[in-house]
């Protein structure tokens, strides 16, 4: 709960649900409730909660995959059906609220850098006839580049960084979000007026015909993006029985394709009326509009990946109909990647090409390397600045031409400082391709498109650098890498991107994106030939560098700079703790043996680990306890580190835990079941890890990268499965060393490690 308060959008979440839901609603607060409900949670309540509800007639089973359903029934009835079924209590019916007349408003001051508006509708139920026409909302007003909101927000007025809108209907009526990022220094009334007249134009003129089918199409792609995850897939069925029903999933393409311009307008009018929309504002002290303070509430959890601020009951389709895929550790038996075809081509790029014609899905990524370390210390930024200005247009198309190709097919173009992505349909896939590469090879970086680039990451590194977890990162880094690259943040420093020039970026470009640089996998529904020959065509123009020099590289320092860095932050409201020294590179030859090593210490499944099982379950002393060598090693050291958020006065405590465990994973063997437990995981995981195209050429290019070799997956079994206890305890001497520990702390404490003292209010 406190660790969420340290990151944006979660007190502005927080903010607006009391506002939108009478208190006595259970949507009123987030799911894992407040601090007063934590703490007022006894054995008792928590046992007599378990006995209401967890019973069988209450629960769904859903099992997706590579399994024969005949031999699965009859198990699932042997191991649930002897479970007895229980008279369920009646359920909470939604609480009406007191209908709205005019918009309510809050601010409140923030502790980051930028300001944020949250504004939030009450709407209806999953499944409701609404609830199919709101998604289709989403995807109109912030449904990629070409989306309303982010036209008028970011590139027509260059208000705001970022924008999200998200319909959150749930079991009971739900809201609708719409959620504004701005920009440092902007005018927020004029932002929050620009919000609302996109929102109501939809309510006052029908959407054109190609525009709906534009949003329509991305909710295809994205619903078979879905299905590449057998869990993703899992938990959509999962969410919509919970919510709604069966026929939930199995219609939906069906009633969002139905939605007509119509509906959307009638839609519009009805829910997302101005005068009954909730409107939250967090403000900086310094911002020229200042928000008047009030006094904040107890504290709430929400995922910080999810900018618009979270969905307080998730809905049933985001499994499946999200732009963005996270990674996922479940599913299916992956390929085979020893069937993967690599040519390098006469220009030096390398390509990686595997077939899989399970789904209509084509996923081609590329990845540039040495990016960070080709960038001088005197253009500290460039890079960044560089990969956000790939996608402002090439030789061929503007960057709102590329905006509008990508999108109407329903794919996802994503380009970054070390190269990019593209997923498609299979029809799309010379479209997806020829995107990329354009991007990659022939960059325009019009002047427009770069001014509004650069005020988004100054914008964006100044927020940043006031987020008490970044900073305590940051300062790891730059205490143990030095002048190493690594040692400075990744997104630059501000007054050197505030003087970048267009010359800068395409020197840059010219040194760094060359295709004897660039590895590219491919994976999907393609022919391997007929692929080979597509790229051979769209790179046939892009010169590699020739015989270049020697990359020479500022060693990181041996030892780093030991002790502890205490960065006193009154407004956090947890204390963040890094520790960590140098690592080891990918290459190392004890690097399977430090991977059991990093489950044994610190990454282990669930809770297993000794630290999560000591400072979390035992001593309850932080929510999220990490520690791993092998999780960043690269062809550059990574680093062996370490993080924790835990309460102010209990600093001195976990950093001596931590130490504690460093030291004993040292002198004491681990024991035989945890190391085997660790490889156990490990082993029975990998395939898991393979289930997405997605994944599978993240594997690829990791795997021709720091040259594992082909049989690699047999290669980790065999390395894996010979790790022992004593080999455990050798590279934990080896490789840890409690002497050179860098300590990085940012939180409200003293220089002296001792919590501040807290003033009255």
């Amino acid at each position: 709960l406190k660790g969420g308060e340290d990151r944006p959008w979660d007190l502005e979440y927080k903010a607006i649900l009391p506002l939108l839901f009478p208190k006595a609603d259970p949507y009123s607060h987030p799911v894992i409730g407040e601090e007063k409900h934590v703490r007022g949670a006894t054995a008792e309540v928590i046992k007599r909660y378990y006995d209401q509800w967890y019973h069988p007639n209450n629960a769904s089973l859903i099992i997706a995959g590579g399994f024969d359903p005949d031999a699965a029934l009859p198990l699932v009835k042997k191991l649930f059906g002897p479970i007895p079924k229980a008279d369920l209590p009646k359920r909470k019916e939604p609480v009406k609220a007191e209908p709205r007349t005019k918009p309510v408003r809050k601010e409140f001051e923030s502790k980051f850098d930028v300001a944020r508006l949250m504004i939030g509708y009450n709407t209806v139920r999953v499944g409701d006839a609404d609830d199919y026409t709101l998604d289709i909302v989403d995807g109109l007003l912030s449904g990629g580049k070409t989306s309303r909101l982010y036209k008028r927000l970011v590139e027509g007025d260059e208000l705001a960084t970022d924008v999200s809108a998200e319909n959150n209907a749930g079991r009971h009526p739900g809201w609708y979000a719409v959620s504004v990022e701005m920009l440092k220094g902007k005018d927020r009334k004029k932002a929050e007026a620009a919000a609302f007249e996109e929102i109501a134009k939809l309510a006052d003129k029908p959407v054109s015909a190609d525009e709906l089918k534009r949003v329509q199409r991305r909710l295809i792609a994205a619903f078979l993006f879905g299905k590449e995850s057998v869990h993703n897939f899992a938990d959509l069925i999962a969410k919509s029985v919970t919510h709604a029903d069966l026929e939930y999933v199995k219609t939906y393409l069906d009633r969002v394709l139905k939605v007509t311009p119509a509906d959307v307008q009638r839609a519009a009018k009805a829910l997302l009326d101005p005068n009954k929309a909730v409107v939250v504002w967090s403000v900086p002290a310094d911002d020229p509009q200042p928000a008047g303070k009030e006094k904040q509430a107890s504290a709430v959890f929400v995922n910080p990946d999810r900018k618009g601020g979270g969905a307080n009951h998730p809905r049933p389709s985001r499994a499946g109909f999200t732009d963005k895929e996270e990674p996922t550790k479940s599913g299916a038996a992956g390929l085979d990647l020893t069937k993967a075809k690599r040519v390098v081509l006469k220009n030096g790029l390398t390509l990686l090409l595997l077939e899989n014609r399970r789904l209509p899905i084509v996923y081609a990524e590329a990845v540039v390397t040495d990016v960070r370390l080709k960038e001088p210390a005197d253009k500290s930024g460039v890079a960044a600045l560089l990969g956000d200005v790939l996608e402002e247009g090439t030789d061929k198309h503007t960057g709102e031409q590329i905006a509008d190709l990508i999108e109407a097919a329903g794919g996802v173009l994503s380009l970054s400082s070390s190269g990019g992505s593209v997923k498609v349909l299979t029809p799309d896939t010379d479209l997806g391709l020829g995107l990329l590469f354009g991007c990659l090879q022939n960059p325009a970086i019009p002047k427009e498109g770069l001014e509004r680039k650069r005020a988004q990451l100054v914008s964006l590194i100044a927020d940043i650098e006031t987020q008490p977890q970044n900073r305590a990162r940051l300062n790891l880094n730059a205490a143990v890498y030095g002048d190493h690259p690594f040692g400075r943040s990744a997104y630059g420093d501000k007054k050197v991107v505030e003087k970048l020039t267009a010359a800068d970026l395409t020197a840059f470009h010219a040194a760094a994106f060359t295709p004897d640089a660039t590895l590219v996998a491919v994976v999907g529904d393609f022919d391997a030939d007929q692929m080979r020959t597509k790229i051979e065509g769209l790179t046939a123009s892009w010169k590699p560098a020739g015989k270049a020099k020697d990359l020479l590289v500022v060693a990181p320092p041996k030892d780093g700079k030991p002790g502890e860095i205490i960065v006193s932050d009154p407004t956090a409201a947890q204390t963040h703790v890094y520790v960590g020294h140098l690592g080891v590179k990918r290459d190392h030859p004890d690097f399977y043996s430090l991977l059991v090593m990093d489950n044994v210490l610190g990454v282990g499944p669930g809770f297993t680990d000794r630290l999560s099982s000591t400072l979390r379950d035992r001593q309850g002393l932080a929510y999220t306890v990490t520690a791993s060598i092998t999780g960043n090693a690269s062809d550059q050291p990574g680093l062996f580190v370490g993080y924790i958020g835990t309460f102010p006065d209990k600093y001195t405590w976990v950093r001596e835990g931590f130490l504690k465990e460093v030291r004993r994973i040292r002198d004491e063997p681990a024991t035989d079941a945890e190391v085997e437990d660790a490889k156990k995981y490990l082993l029975g995981s990998l395939p898991f890890l393979l289930t997405t195209n997605e994944s599978v050429a993240t594997m690829l290019l990791s795997v021709e990268r720091y040259k594992l070799g082909p049989d690699y997956l047999g290669t980790f079994r065999s390395k894996v499965g010979a790790v022992t206890a004593a080999d455990v305890q050798r590279v934990a001497k080896d490789h840890l060393d409690p002497k050179k520990l860098t300590i990085s702390v940012v939180g409200p404490l003293g220089t002296d490690g001792k919590p501040l003292e807290k003033k009255d209010k």
